[in-house]
């Protein structure tokens, strides 16, 4: 059986790549699996850094829930820890065959910033295949 991966870091949302691998995993009826990577425990988190996990918690949550709605076969999972890491413990620990992983405010440079370089680094450290998806643009 196919299986999609998701992984979303705990300091920024994935939403596009989330909304593509749903689209993907009805159409094909496979497996999703949503993991959530949150930095390790610091004695404290900032006003701002736990409003925001929070707020990514929350809306994955209901993302999760409307995906199961329509019928989706979604798990959700939550690791603490580096997110490489465990993203490809991930991987390698529940044969996922693809992972479909988001570049921050679409840039695919993987110089860009932090996430965008994790996309370089994970493409020589993983088996599976790798689909990256671009968030839409927003023009104001």
């Amino acid at each position: 059986m196919e299986k999609i991966l998701v992984a979303i870091d705990g300091k920024h949302g994935a939403w596009e790549a989330l909304s593509h691998a749903c689209s993907l995993a009805k159409r094909i009826h496979v497996q999703l699996n949503v993991l959530l990577v949150i930095p390790p425990s610091k004695a404290y988190l900032s006003h701002a850094e736990a409003e925001a996990e929070n707020h990514i918690k929350k809306r994955l949550e209901l993302l999760i829930e409307a995906a199961k709605s329509e019928n989706i076969t979604i798990n959700y999972f939550i690791a603490e820890g580096n997110y490489d890491d465990e993203v490809i413990n991930f991987v390698n620990n529940n044969k996922i065959t693809l992972l479909v992983h988001e570049t921050p405010e679409g840039d695919t440079r993987p110089a860009g910033n932090e996430l965008a370089a994790s996309l370089g680094s994970l493409r020589h450290r993983i088996a599976c295949k790798m689909e990256v998806v671009a968030p839409k643009k927003t023009y104001t």
